[in-house]
């Protein structure tokens, strides 16, 4: 039967509707962007929700109910996404999967066909379960955890409301479940993109840990390394020559005596600083240990290297004192050969480069920039 409805009744609806559309969209275009599953649940259930009202208005209270109820399994598939990183919960999941994946649909098939209530029963396993699962997952989901109690209460409530009146032979008009499934789907929405935002800068963090040296920001060995076994690739398939360098700071021990250890680490952030300023577009450096840093000059001949990038590197140590320490400048070493085109690990060069350089400090010469061919970095 169809139900008789205002003008400003059915204004209010087509509003609900177009506002869920909206939803859908912003959440696939989220979820693409960032890859959340929750999203893409999140757009599925919003539909489901637009389709649940209009059986509701078309007179198919049976249909509506059924939609309703599926519409409370995909929110639990989406709520077993989201709380995936909260400890503790696999049993309750397990439930959660079940009801949602094995329960609901069997209740939502019945309704229809048998066209018989079960929302309601539907509703109360799907409450004590998601009721579990938020308990616990509460602690380890703040903020974004609010907006998502805040859209489940929601849903509860207006599965609760059709569930009851759908008992009576006339429901009440549309209006009050277009509220709450707005709610819900507004709140939803909100607790996704924040939970994503979140954990994405957490993602971004620990890339960055991973890539950037915290102290100087260049890129951390690993980073160095690929770079390295890259440029192999190059020098087997176009004969582009590359260059890798050793930068030793010489005077960090006598800073860190005379000054302190406060002294030594802004020098080693200087240095990084100018070893970088010095460095082409598409050179790659990375800090090998506290006085050590590697620099890799990708399409460089040996000579180059020496003539304009090493000398660039003592240059720039040379060309203004420290700020924490006025009458001191940074003193540079540099062992630097060509990188060789046999299958050698990239930390295995560089421990030959550092053995080079030890020998040089051992003996030391006012030749600051020490030139090997890669036939004396393998032998």
């Amino acid at each position: 039967m169809q139900l008789p409805l205002a003008p400003e009744a059915l204004v209010a609806l087509g509003a609900f509707t177009g506002a869920q559309v909206l939803v859908v969209c912003f959440s696939v275009i989220v979820a693409n962007a960032y890859r959340e599953r929750a999203l893409l649940l999140h757009a599925g259930a919003s539909m489901l929700g637009v389709l649940c009202l209009q059986a509701l208005l078309g007179g198919h209270p049976f249909l509506a109910q059924s939609v309703l109820i599926l519409l409370l399994a995909v929110d639990g598939m989406q709520l077993r996404d989201l709380v995936s990183h909260a400890g503790a919960l696999r049993q309750p999941r397990r439930w959660l999967v079940g009801v949602s994946v094995g329960l609901l649909p069997l209740l939502a098939a019945v309704t229809v066909l048998g066209r018989v209530h079960l929302l309601l029963p539907g509703l109360a396993a799907w409450m004590g379960v998601v009721a579990v699962i938020m308990i616990r997952a509460w602690p380890q989901s703040q903020p974004w955890a609010r907006w998502l109690v805040s859209g489940q209460l929601a849903i509860s409530a207006g599965a609760a409301w059709l569930g009851w009146r759908s008992l009576d032979a006339v429901p009440d008009p549309a209006l009050p479940l277009a509220a709450l499934l707005g709610l819900w789907s507004a709140a939803g929405f909100l607790a996704c993109t924040w939970r994503s935002r979140i954990f994405s800068e957490t993602r971004l963090r620990v890339d960055a840990r991973n890539t950037v040296d915290p102290l100087t920001g260049l890129s951390t060995p690993l980073i160095f390394y690929d770079r390295v076994r890259a440029v192999r690739n190059l020098i087997r398939r176009y004969g582009h020559p590359s260059v890798l360098l050793l930068v030793h700071l010489e005077n960090l021990a006598q800073l860190a005596t005379d000054f302190g250890p406060e002294v030594a680490e802004s020098a080693v952030l200087a240095a990084a600083n100018r070893i970088r300023g010095a460095m082409r577009d598409g050179d790659v450096a990375a800090r090998l240990s506290h006085s050590r840093i590697g620099v890799l000059a990708e399409g460089t001949s040996l000579a180059e290297g020496a003539a304009n990038i090493a000398s660039r590197i003592l240059v720039a140590g040379l060309k203004e004192p420290l700020p924490m320490a006025p009458t001191e400048f940074l003193q540079f070493r540099i062992v630097l050969a060509a990188v060789p085109v046999e299958e050698v690990p990239a930390k295995s060069l560089l421990q030959r480069l550092s053995s080079h350089m030890d020998a040089q400090l051992h003996v030391p010469s006012e030749r600051r920039i020490l030139t090997l061919t890669a036939e004396d970095l393998l032998a």
